[in-house]
């Protein structure tokens, strides 16, 4: 299991690539989740699939923190994927605003937020 305060699945059959976020990031986790969101997304042909990444267990964003989300949403937006999902909990309203206020900053304009 990992280590990590994330995973990255690619589903090849439904196309989609899950990702999981807990927490909050230290820079030495941030640059681990680089490569391998790298490495797992470069085999893929991204306009086919989604992106689905459940944030429920993620915490609020300092300054740092958001520097880092929007780095990482400047990269989905590269890799090209056809759509992009964030799954929050009910409880995560300013979550909810910290990611769109970043995907907006960061050009994302193929992002859904979905509370569950």
């Amino acid at each position: 299991m990992s280590q990590h305060p994330y995973t990255i699945e690619v589903d090849q059959v439904i196309k989609t690539v899950h990702m999981a976020v807990n927490g909050v990031f230290s820079q030495e986790e941030y640059d681990s989740f680089v490569k391998e969101y790298i490495a797992k997304t470069s085999s893929i042909q991204a306009s086919s699939f989604t992106l689905k990444i459940d944030c429920t267990q993620m915490a609020l964003l300092g300054p740092g923190e958001v520097e880092k989300l929007k780095g990482s949403f400047v990269r989905y937006k590269e890799t090209g994927f056809a759509k992009i999902i964030f799954v929050i909990s009910l409880q995560q309203t300013i979550i909810k605003m910290q990611l769109g206020r970043v995907a907006r900053e960061a050009g994302l304009n193929n992002v859904d937020i979905i509370v569950q």
